[in-house]
Protein backbone atom coordinates (compact mmCIF):
# COMPACT_ATOMS: atom_id res chain seq x y z
CA UNK A 1 0.00 0.00 0.00
CA UNK A 2 1.06 3.63 -0.76
CA UNK A 3 1.40 5.60 2.23
CA UNK A 4 -0.21 9.13 1.41
CA UNK A 5 -0.09 10.59 4.74
CA UNK A 6 0.90 9.82 8.52
CA UNK A 7 0.46 11.96 11.98
CA UNK A 8 0.52 11.32 15.50
CA UNK A 9 -2.32 8.59 15.97
CA UNK A 10 -2.57 7.50 12.61
CA UNK A 11 -1.67 6.68 9.06
CA UNK A 12 -3.34 6.84 5.58
CA UNK A 13 -2.83 4.52 2.56
CA UNK A 14 -3.96 4.39 -0.55
CA UNK A 15 -5.89 1.07 -1.53
CA UNK A 16 -6.58 2.52 -4.86
CA UNK A 17 -7.55 5.36 -7.26
CA UNK A 18 -11.16 5.54 -5.20
CA UNK A 19 -10.29 3.95 -1.90
CA UNK A 20 -7.63 5.30 1.29
CA UNK A 21 -7.18 3.26 4.87
CA UNK A 22 -6.80 5.55 7.68
CA UNK A 23 -5.08 2.98 9.99
CA UNK A 24 -4.94 4.09 13.84
CA UNK A 25 -1.49 3.46 15.46
CA UNK A 26 -2.72 1.83 18.45
CA UNK A 27 -4.04 -1.36 17.30
CA UNK A 28 -6.64 -1.08 20.50
CA UNK A 29 -8.40 2.03 18.73
CA UNK A 30 -11.49 1.78 17.38
CA UNK A 31 -12.28 2.99 14.40
CA UNK A 32 -16.30 2.62 14.91
CA UNK A 33 -16.92 6.34 16.69
CA UNK A 34 -14.97 7.73 13.59
CA UNK A 35 -17.09 6.50 11.48
CA UNK A 36 -20.13 6.91 13.03
CA UNK A 37 -19.44 10.37 13.16
CA UNK A 38 -18.06 11.58 9.98
CA UNK A 39 -21.37 9.57 8.49
CA UNK A 40 -23.70 11.96 10.46
CA UNK A 41 -21.39 15.05 9.17
CA UNK A 42 -21.79 14.09 5.44
CA UNK A 43 -25.58 13.02 6.39
CA UNK A 44 -25.70 17.26 7.41
CA UNK A 45 -24.49 17.73 4.65
CA UNK A 46 -20.94 19.10 5.89
CA UNK A 47 -17.76 18.07 3.49
CA UNK A 48 -16.05 14.99 5.05
CA UNK A 49 -14.84 11.79 2.95
CA UNK A 50 -17.39 9.34 2.45
CA UNK A 51 -16.90 6.27 4.85
CA UNK A 52 -16.95 2.72 2.64
CA UNK A 53 -16.45 0.27 6.03
CA UNK A 54 -14.27 0.10 9.22
CA UNK A 55 -12.70 -2.44 11.14
CA UNK A 56 -11.21 -2.52 14.27
CA UNK A 57 -8.27 0.08 14.23
CA UNK A 58 -9.02 0.52 10.26
CA UNK A 59 -10.71 3.25 8.90
CA UNK A 60 -11.74 3.08 4.58
CA UNK A 61 -12.86 6.35 3.44
CA UNK A 62 -13.38 7.27 -0.25
CA UNK A 63 -10.03 9.04 -1.58
CA UNK A 64 -10.16 12.86 -2.24
CA UNK A 65 -8.25 13.50 -4.97
CA UNK A 66 -6.79 17.13 -4.72
CA UNK A 67 -4.06 19.01 -2.94
CA UNK A 68 -4.30 20.23 0.55
CA UNK A 69 -5.53 23.46 1.34
CA UNK A 70 -1.65 24.27 2.46
CA UNK A 71 -0.44 23.08 -0.58
CA UNK A 72 -2.95 25.02 -2.72
CA UNK A 73 -1.93 28.16 -1.18
CA UNK A 74 2.10 27.37 -1.68
CA UNK A 75 1.83 27.14 -5.52
CA UNK A 76 -0.67 30.08 -6.14
CA UNK A 77 -3.51 28.21 -6.93
CA UNK A 78 -5.58 29.39 -3.87
CA UNK A 79 -4.88 33.16 -2.45
CA UNK A 80 -4.22 33.02 0.66
CA UNK A 81 -6.71 35.62 1.59
CA UNK A 82 -9.54 32.76 -0.28
CA UNK A 83 -8.19 30.49 1.82
CA UNK A 84 -8.54 32.24 4.94
CA UNK A 85 -11.54 32.92 4.33
CA UNK A 86 -12.69 29.67 3.54
CA UNK A 87 -11.49 27.81 6.60
CA UNK A 88 -13.50 30.29 8.84
CA UNK A 89 -16.17 29.36 6.45
CA UNK A 90 -15.70 25.53 7.65
CA UNK A 91 -16.04 26.46 11.33
CA UNK A 92 -18.93 28.51 10.52
CA UNK A 93 -20.66 25.85 9.16
CA UNK A 94 -19.49 22.99 11.42
CA UNK A 95 -20.27 25.29 14.86
CA UNK A 96 -23.94 25.84 12.94
CA UNK A 97 -24.76 22.23 12.72
CA UNK A 98 -27.26 20.89 15.01
CA UNK A 99 -26.52 19.76 18.43
CA UNK A 100 -26.70 16.05 18.89
CA UNK A 101 -27.62 14.65 21.55
CA UNK A 102 -29.24 18.00 22.71
CA UNK A 103 -27.48 20.44 24.97
CA UNK A 104 -24.30 18.92 24.05
CA UNK A 105 -23.15 22.45 22.31
CA UNK A 106 -21.29 22.85 19.42
CA UNK A 107 -19.46 20.09 17.45
CA UNK A 108 -15.52 21.64 17.59
CA UNK A 109 -12.88 19.62 15.16
CA UNK A 110 -10.06 20.99 17.51
CA UNK A 111 -7.44 20.78 14.65
CA UNK A 112 -8.67 22.37 11.87
CA UNK A 113 -6.08 24.15 9.58
CA UNK A 114 -4.65 24.23 6.11
CA UNK A 115 -3.28 20.48 6.32
CA UNK A 116 -6.58 19.16 7.17
CA UNK A 117 -8.88 19.99 4.40
CA UNK A 118 -8.45 18.81 0.84
CA UNK A 119 -9.23 20.92 -2.24
CA UNK A 120 -11.11 18.35 -3.84
CA UNK A 121 -13.38 19.03 -6.93
CA UNK A 122 -16.22 19.56 -5.40
CA UNK A 123 -14.89 22.02 -2.90
CA UNK A 124 -13.14 21.76 0.40
CA UNK A 125 -13.08 18.24 1.99
CA UNK A 126 -12.69 18.31 6.13
CA UNK A 127 -10.47 15.54 7.27
CA UNK A 128 -8.81 13.90 10.63
CA UNK A 129 -11.08 14.36 13.44
CA UNK A 130 -9.23 12.65 15.68
CA UNK A 131 -10.04 15.66 18.37
CA UNK A 132 -13.33 16.42 17.39
CA UNK A 133 -16.21 17.18 20.71
CA UNK A 134 -18.47 19.01 21.76
CA UNK A 135 -18.32 22.51 23.12
CA UNK A 136 -18.06 26.62 22.74
CA UNK A 137 -17.42 27.40 19.27
CA UNK A 138 -14.60 30.01 20.12
CA UNK A 139 -12.29 27.30 21.81
CA UNK A 140 -12.11 25.18 18.16
CA UNK A 141 -11.40 29.09 16.20
CA UNK A 142 -9.04 29.64 19.60
CA UNK A 143 -7.07 26.48 18.80
CA UNK A 144 -7.15 26.79 14.76
CA UNK A 145 -5.20 30.32 15.58
CA UNK A 146 -2.77 28.96 18.19
CA UNK A 147 -1.95 26.29 15.72
CA UNK A 148 -1.33 28.43 13.33
CA UNK A 149 0.77 31.02 15.40
CA UNK A 150 3.08 28.03 16.84
CA UNK A 151 4.08 27.54 13.19
CA UNK A 152 5.02 31.31 12.84
CA UNK A 153 7.07 31.34 15.62
CA UNK A 154 9.07 27.80 14.84
CA UNK A 155 9.71 29.15 11.27
CA UNK A 156 10.33 33.00 11.10
CA UNK A 157 10.62 32.68 7.37
CA UNK A 158 7.03 32.21 7.39
CA UNK A 159 5.60 34.56 9.72
CA UNK A 160 4.37 37.63 8.04
CA UNK A 161 2.29 35.36 5.30
CA UNK A 162 0.99 33.22 8.77
CA UNK A 163 -0.16 35.97 10.17
CA UNK A 164 -1.83 37.56 7.81
CA UNK A 165 -3.79 34.67 7.11
CA UNK A 166 -4.60 34.04 11.08
CA UNK A 167 -5.96 37.71 10.84
CA UNK A 168 -7.95 37.51 7.67
CA UNK A 169 -9.25 34.10 8.82
CA UNK A 170 -9.97 35.73 12.42
CA UNK A 171 -11.61 39.01 10.99
CA UNK A 172 -13.83 36.13 8.66
CA UNK A 173 -15.37 34.03 11.58
CA UNK A 174 -18.61 34.81 13.17
CA UNK A 175 -16.96 33.61 16.38
CA UNK A 176 -14.58 35.76 18.54
CA UNK A 177 -11.89 33.44 20.11
CA UNK A 178 -10.63 35.94 22.21
CA UNK A 179 -11.86 34.46 25.55
CA UNK A 180 -10.95 31.29 24.51
CA UNK A 181 -7.33 31.23 23.80
CA UNK A 182 -5.85 30.53 27.09
CA UNK A 183 -8.17 27.31 27.31
CA UNK A 184 -6.66 26.70 24.01
CA UNK A 185 -3.24 26.99 25.30
CA UNK A 186 -4.30 24.93 28.14
CA UNK A 187 -5.65 21.88 26.01
CA UNK A 188 -2.56 22.33 23.71
CA UNK A 189 -0.12 21.92 26.38
CA UNK A 190 -1.66 18.84 27.75
CA UNK A 191 -1.02 17.31 24.29
CA UNK A 192 1.14 14.11 25.06
CA UNK A 193 2.90 14.90 21.15
CA UNK A 194 3.80 18.41 22.03
CA UNK A 195 7.54 18.55 21.47
CA UNK A 196 9.90 20.43 23.90
CA UNK A 197 10.77 23.21 21.71
CA UNK A 198 7.11 23.65 21.05
CA UNK A 199 6.00 23.83 24.60
CA UNK A 200 8.78 26.80 25.28
CA UNK A 201 7.18 28.02 22.60
CA UNK A 202 3.79 28.05 23.24
CA UNK A 203 3.69 31.68 25.42
CA UNK A 204 5.18 33.71 21.95
CA UNK A 205 2.56 32.00 20.06
CA UNK A 206 -0.51 32.75 22.67
CA UNK A 207 0.64 36.36 22.70
CA UNK A 208 1.12 36.59 19.14
CA UNK A 209 -2.62 35.37 18.57
CA UNK A 210 -4.05 37.90 21.34
CA UNK A 211 -2.31 40.18 19.49
CA UNK A 212 -4.00 39.13 15.91
CA UNK A 213 -7.12 38.52 17.81
CA UNK A 214 -6.99 42.55 18.42
CA UNK A 215 -6.01 43.74 14.90
CA UNK A 216 -8.32 41.15 12.51
CA UNK A 217 -11.29 40.31 14.58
Amino acid sequence: MELLAEGREAEVFALDEHRVLRRFRSPDRDAGPAAGLLDRLAGLGYPVPRVLSYDGPDLVQERVHGPRMSEAMTTGALALADGARMLASLHDRLHALPDEPAGSGALLHLDLHPENVLIGQDGPVVIDWSNARHGPPGLDVAMSGLILTQVAVARPELGAMLAAFVRTYLSSSATDPTAYVDEAVALRRSDPFMTAAELDEMEQSRDLLVSLCRSGG
